[in-house]
Order: C-alpha cells, then structure tokens, then sequence
C-alpha cells in the first residue's frame, strides 16, 4: 500500500483527535486481532505525550497471557537506529572518526583497508550480508561468539567495491556493534543501557539473547489457521543489526529525544539524516513521501515486523511493533497518521480482495497442507489484496497478483486453485507441490 500523498497534503496540520475517532480506532485494532491479522503495540507520540496506545493479541497464545503498553517485542533491524546513535556518541567522544577504516579492526574482512566507518553506516561497503548465507536460518539459532560471527561471514565475496553502490547488509551492524564493545570495552547491552537506555529512562529497551515470556517478552507467530510459533533465534548472532526490545511507547521516547538533542548533538543528527526520499542515511531512511517530510526504520526479525516514521517539524512519531502479522505494518502506520490528524479509519473488510467478491474468496481463502512433506501455507486477504504466507518459520507474506482461472502469481511463483475440490497447485522454477486445502 502507499499513502495517497494529495490527502496527506490536503490535511489540516492541526493536531486532532475527537473521542469518537479514538473509539473508531480501538475498533480498527480489534478489528485486526479478531481477524487474526494482527497482534502487536501501537502509539503515537506529539510533543512529548503520547496521544494514543493499544495493544492486542498475546505474548503467548497458549497461555492466552495478554499484551500490554509494557510488553517488550523484538524491534529487528530499528535496532541499527540506535547503533548509528552510538557510533555518533563515540565519535563525539572522541573515540572514533567516521573515516576509521574496517583494518584497524578487523583486517581479515575483504576490503577492510577501503572501508570506513560511515560507509559501514549506510551501507555502502560491499561487505556481504550473513543472513544471506543458505544455512543462515539453522545457524542463528544456536548462541554464537565474535570470533564465531566473523568466521561464518569472512570468506563469502565481497559484493562492491566500498562506496561505488549501496546494498543492505545486516553484516555491517553487527561489525559496528563489535567496533563499540572495542572501544568501550564493554558489551553492547551494557553500552546501550549506559549511553541511551538510562538516561532516557527506558526500563523496557534493551538487547537480549532470547526471548524471555516470564519478562513480558512477547513470542513470535506465523499466521495460518492457528497461530504457529516460530523457531526460536539466539540474538547473539544479531546484537547489534536487530537484536534489541521495546515497546511502542518506549520507542517513541528514544525517537523524541533523538530529534530533539538530548542524545547527540544537532550537527551529528544532521549527518546522520539522509536529504533525499527513500535515501538511506546513518541507521535511518527518509520516508518516501515529501508532506510531512519524516524519517523511517523497519525491522523483522522471526516473524516480529516493526516499522516508526517521526516528523520533526510536527514532532509526531508513530510506531507499530508485532509480533504476529499478514497485512502490512505501513497500512497501520497510514491509519495511526491519519487518525493523528483527526481522521477516523474504516474497518477493511478482510472476506474480500478488490478484484474478488466475498463468494469468490471464500472458495480459495484458507490453510492448505502438503501431505507428503508437512508444509502450510494460508491465503488471507489484507482487504485489499490475496495474500500468500508459508508456514515455515519467519516466512514473509506477500500479495499475489490475479492472473483469472484462478491462477495467481507472485515474482516466480505460480499458484493454481481449484476450488471444487479444495486444492491448489504451487510451482516455483523446477519446484511443484500439490496442497489441499483444511477444512473445519
């Protein structure tokens, strides 16, 4: 989905938000988590207060232990958000220059002598993602040193030469959180805590190695016909790159005192914030849209999806953190923005896409099961589009395109329904499955 830029400029720019908007929301949210589409934290913030919060869903759905304001969530990659505040710390510090090449650390890194700091922070340094490695997703599972990390991604091949191109790399966070543990000699929890957590006061933020219910940690879940828990990770092989807690309120917090100089300084704020839409700068991406003009991070980690935008003119911040989810946090955040100018939301009607009629959904909505080798996957509809997610842990979801006949197609893969007999054929490259469908 994207947010249709003429309304956003149309929108007054006063800050409302009437009681019947504000039970119209609640209603949106259980909306949502009725449909299974949805458990997570909300809340906006403005002007230091936050002006709306909801909570829905579980910790853990066996238990049916609630989510509350308090309840910590896996925040992903808006972990590298807070690394890039603690690079620029060390650098005021002056501990550290943005020009330091990778060699001075770790010169067993291709390219290390051409790799500085700051392209390490927007990405620029070639340096081969890790989670793209085959076995990534069994590998991350088990608790993993330093030594173990650099060892896992060292020999794979550089994929530029440092500053000619941009590329994601959650390998570049992760060195970046090592460099930190160097140079303070501390670890990376005990930095965040000391440099940001503490002082702003934050009792729900910090890193972890695992999930820990007893603490109000919220589980992951993939959404099928049930909700599925997802394979555990040991965020030791994501300290610094996406392995940080939070809350919605919490967040908001670290996002106001960011833009607001209580954590570094304006002229380090400035560098770390990128001047075009959709730009990636220190840890921080500008949103695509030019009114208002914010700042974005997403993250994702298992199937925790979190997303904050933050204007600074309007100082506005808006988060959303799941941790079970198959619509787009973005339709979330554009509903929690428009309701932060006064505007209602409509409830979408998930028993339907734009192209199918409720009857025509129903006939290939559902779970279906591969017989032979176990696996699941669901059809839902995000009220807009038919959406296709795999059981199979951490797995994303995704739209998929009508194609009529009742094929439908996403990228490479080809999916066939047949709705008379409850099944649908599932074709990727070389790859066929057969799946029929559950039913209750």
């Amino acid at each position: 989905m994207k947010i249709n830029h003429l309304l956003l400029l149309c929108i007054s720019m006063v800050f409302i938000t009437p009681l019947f908007a504000q039970h119209q929301l609640d209603a949106y949210f259980e909306h949502l988590s009725a449909n299974r589409k949805f458990m997570g934290s909300v809340a906006i913030f403005f002007n230091d207060s936050i002006i709306y919060t909801k909570s829905v869903g579980f910790v853990n759905t066996d238990t049916q232990v609630k989510i509350n304001k308090d309840t910590k969530i896996r925040i992903g990659s808006i972990t590298k958000t807070y690394t890039a505040v603690l690079v620029l710390k060390a650098v005021e510090e002056g501990l550290i220059k943005l020009d330091d090449k990778l060699c001075s650390f770790y010169p067993q890194v291709k390219n290390a002598k051409k790799i500085t700091i700051e392209q390490l922070l927007k990405h620029r340094s070639g340096v081969f993602n890790f989670t793209e490695i085959p076995d990534e997703n069994q590998w991350e599972q088990a608790f993993h040193t330093e030594e173990d990390f650099i060892g896992y991604f060292v020999n794979e091949k550089s994929n530029f030469e440092p500053g000619t191109d941009y590329e994601y790399s959650n390998t570049n966070y992760a060195l970046l959180g090592f460099i930190l543990q160097k140079i303070y000699g501390k670890s990376f929890a005990q930095i965040l805590d000391e440099k940001i957590c503490r002082p702003l006061y934050l009792k729900n933020t910090y890193f972890s190695t695992e999930t820990d219910e007893t603490k109000n940690e919220a589980l992951s879940y993939s959404i099928q016909d049930k909700y599925i828990r997802n394979a555990k990770v040991n965020f030791s092989n994501h300290p610094s790159s996406g392995g940080m807690v939070s809350t919605a309120v919490e967040l908001n917090v670290f996002l106001s005192a960011l833009f607001n100089g209580k954590l570094i300084s304006k002229k380090s704020l400035e560098q770390m914030l990128p001047p075009n839409n959709g730009e990636y700068g220190l840890g921080i991406e500008k949103l695509y849209f030019k009114s208002p003009e914010g700042y974005t991070h997403g993250g994702r980690i298992e199937n925790y999806f979190s997303e904050y935008w933050y204007f600074p003119k309007e100082k506005l911040g808006i988060v959303t953190l799941s941790n079970a989810i198959n619509i787009y946090t973005e339709d979330i955040q554009t509903t929690l923005l428009q309701f932060a100018y006064g505007n209602a939301p409509e409830l979408p009607n998930f028993k339907r896409t734009n192209d199918l009629s409720e009857k025509e959904f129903e006939a290939i909505a559902g779970t279906y099961i591969e017989k032979e080798k176990g696996y699941n996957l669901t059809i839902s509809s995000d009220g807009q589009n038919a959406m296709f997610q795999n059981a199979a842990s951490g797995q994303m979801y995704f739209p998929i395109a009508n194609k009529g006949n009742n094929t439908f197609e996403y990228e490479d893969i080809r999916l066939e329904f047949f709705p008379v007999t409850k099944e649908l054929s599932l074709q990727q490259g070389a790859i066929k499955e057969h799946y029929v469908k559950l039913v209750k």
